[in-house]
């Protein structure tokens, strides 16, 4: 009776040997999926910012348009007050003041939205690649522990075979 007490001890001693072991690396694993959240987090995060930065570039492009219409007006009105009636002029001069203003703002806003396109395409092209990456990490992942599980269920009984035949 004391020596299946001792075996079943020196068994109990060899798994939680080979469990802690294992325990270990599952603890590695579980720190390598939060690792892996954290880094799909952080696109989510840049995403945001740069969907609120495109949004805030289009409402201030907006304005400014709004703001150039609402100059023309005024200065449309100012010429008619001054004149008490439109000038022969007026409409090609203000035609072509139309013209500089329109050329003013898409040189001051193409370059702008251009270099936010683009920023968001390499983010999304850089998100992609980055988690089709952490994808493939984790399926191999799964798999060297699966493989892991049946080596340590392996050596453990390798382990005890070896302590019988010593007499232990």
């Amino acid at each position: 009776m004391m020596k299946e007490q001792m075996k079943e001890q020196v068994a109990n001693g060899v798994d939680l040997i080979w469990d802690g072991w294992l325990n270990s690396f599952k603890t590695i694993q579980n720190f390598q999926d939060d690792v892996q959240k954290k880094t799909l987090q952080a696109f989510t995060a840049q995403k945001e910012l740069l969907d609120s930065s495109v949004s805030t570039f289009k409402t201030i492009e907006e304005e400014s348009k709004k703001a150039a219409i609402e100059w023309q007006e005024k200065i449309q009105n100012s010429f008619k007050e001054i004149n008490n009636g439109p000038l022969a002029n007026e409409a090609a001069w203000l035609t072509n003041i139309q013209e500089i203003n329109e050329k003013v703002q898409t040189l001051s806003w193409k370059p702008n939205t251009t270099m936010l396109e683009l920023i968001l395409q390499s983010q999304n092209q850089w998100e992609s690649t980055v988690k089709t990456a952490l994808e493939q990490q984790k399926q191999e992942r799964v798999q060297v522990l699966g493989k892991i599980e049946e080596v340590t269920e392996e050596l453990k009984e390798a382990h005890k075979g070896l302590l019988v035949t010593a007499g232990v």
